[in-house]
């Protein structure tokens, strides 16, 4: 999104007064895409490609040179390159090279230099898109490039960092608030670089939005960048206003200097238990597989460790060897040659071992990254020796199961392992802290005791109130538990409603 907005709104401010934007997914029907596109007969189609979308565009360029012959087709984004049959290919930033190749015409690629003075760019965060964008994820850039030269990443490439100016950035974030954005994504590749200029837009943040309870904004951090000034300014955070993905990707000391990533590891866990016992903030750490000197046994130790800090989103990533990045020189290394470049094997982890982890990838993003399965993962956390071997034993169960819904896994959970003692009290936990209560699916109810029974009786109605009676709960053990749950409270960090024992 940003991209395009970028680029259209570029060309409006340079007099093309025509200029239409398309933004579909490439789960949308092929046929409806180009019908949409040829109904607008343009002179120019301007196409961004990435590694998602590369071998789709590819089908868009081919159908529409057959039903467009007449139409120019540019091709720009960190995926295009001379394979792609359009008639320009645009690498770089395009706000000025587009303007030139359109006006002036070029070769078949135009290698696009950095723009200078980011504020020349005008801001694309209009009233028109603002409207349309109202209640949805907005994506914001208030800068361009790296610091860091990671070799399995594009930014990597760049020539370090340029920033939009401070006064632009807070304008923006005005605009964007007052058009009803609900979440605001920074696409910064690190937003906390600079510790100065990221403690003057999350103190102007707290200021102006502190109080709006509709609004979240979302960050790309270094953990271990951190400065004490700006750890203490998050720990006044409003609950669910600032959100922080931080990418970990091995605690393997091999690995990281393989890839040419710095990292102060301790410092980086120290902060991350800091953010987390802050209890604002939902943090999101990654991991990535494959790298080289990764060995099975030693993800799994990382994985052990991160898993440890229980943070609110843990993304197992694999490995892309994307174009133009160093890690291609990875000796020995197999990978896709198609996009996403995904890695197959390496030296040290086989494409055995890989299967493995995708399997306790689809499991894990499935039950923890939901947040919906809390409770009943921390008590069957109890049942293995290791969290990695905790979900490699529930993908054995789960994945054969088709039912991914809610109520499959549910039912699945119930016979795992012959049926635990107490799963179907945590699952019944789970459920009422995610579902309203009159809501409980068949397989989970329980009988109630006749002094529950009561109890409930004489309460007065209440939609909003519920009460549920349990025979054991994770942090209490074994006993008998009357639970009152808020749905008038859900927590703006982990989803979950509020529930207390009475």
């Amino acid at each position: 999104m940003p991209a395009g907005w970028f680029l259209c709104q570029s060309l409006k401010s340079k007099g093309f007064e025509d200029v239409y934007e398309i933004y579909r997914n490439i789960n949308e029907p092929f046929n409806e895409v180009i019908k949409e596109i040829i109904s607008y007969e343009p002179d120019y189609l301007l196409l961004s490609v990435y590694v998602f979308n590369a071998i789709y565009v590819k089908r868009l360029i081919a159908e529409t040179r057959r039903l467009l012959p007449e139409c120019v087709i540019i091709a720009g984004g960190p995926e295009a390159d001379e394979t792609f049959d359009a008639h320009h290919i645009v690498t770089g930033e395009g706000e000025e090279a587009l303007y030139t190749l359109i006006t002036e015409g070029g070769g078949k690629v135009t290698y696009a230099k950095p723009v200078e003075d980011l504020d020349s760019i005008p801001s694309p965060y209009t009233p028109e898109r603002l409207e349309a964008s109202r209640n949805r994820l907005i994506y914001y850039e208030a800068s361009r490039g790296c610091p860091f030269k990671c070799s399995y990443c594009m930014a990597g490439l760049s020539q370090g960092v340029r920033y939009f100016g401070s006064d632009r950035v807070k304008k923006d974030l005005v605009n964007i608030v007052n058009g009803g954005a609900q979440i605001i994504k920074f696409t910064d590749r690190t937003f906390n670089a600079d510790a100065r200029r990221a403690n003057e837009i999350l103190s102007f943040i707290l200021e102006t939005f502190g109080d709006n309870p509709d609004v979240c904004f979302h960050f790309e951090v270094g953990a271990d960048l951190f400065t004490e000034s700006t750890l203490e300014l998050l720990s006044r955070m409003p609950k669910g206003l600032i959100q922080l993905e931080a990418g970990i990707q091995s605690l393997n000391p091999l690995s990281l200097k393989a890839v040419n990533r710095s990292a102060n590891t301790r410092k980086l866990i120290k902060n991350i238990q800091k953010i987390l016992g802050y209890g604002n903030i939902h943090l999101h750490l990654d991991l990535i597989a494959g790298l080289p000197h990764e060995t099975l046994d030693s993800f799994k130790e990382g994985f052990g460790a991160v898993y440890a800090l229980k943070p609110h989103k843990l993304q197992l990533g694999f490995l892309k060897f994307l174009k133009y990045t160093p890690i291609r020189e990875f000796a020995g290394a197999v990978y896709g040659s198609e996009p996403p470049y995904e890695v197959i094997s390496t030296p040290t982890l086989s494409q055995a071992a890989l299967a493995e982890l995708k399997s306790v990838e689809k499991v894990f993003e499935r039950l923890y990254n939901s947040g919906r399965f809390f409770y009943t993962l921390e008590y069957l956390s109890t049942t293995e020796s290791s969290p990695y071997n905790l979900y490699l034993s529930l993908a054995e169960h789960l994945l054969p199961i088709k039912d991914n819904s809610d109520y499959g896994i549910q039912k699945a959970l119930l016979s795992y392992k012959g049926g635990l003692p107490h799963i179907k009290e945590t699952l019944r936990l789970d459920y009422l802290l995610c579902n309203p209560i009159n809501k409980i699916p068949k397989i989970l109810k329980r009988e109630y005791s006749a002094e529950f029974k009561s109890f409930v009786k004489e309460l007065k109605p209440d939609s909003l109130i519920g009460y549920e009676e349990f025979a054991f709960l994770p942090d209490k053990g074994e006993g008998r538990f009357i639970a009152r749950f808020d749905y008038r409270n859900r927590d703006r960090v982990t989803g979950r409603y509020a529930f207390e024992v009475i």
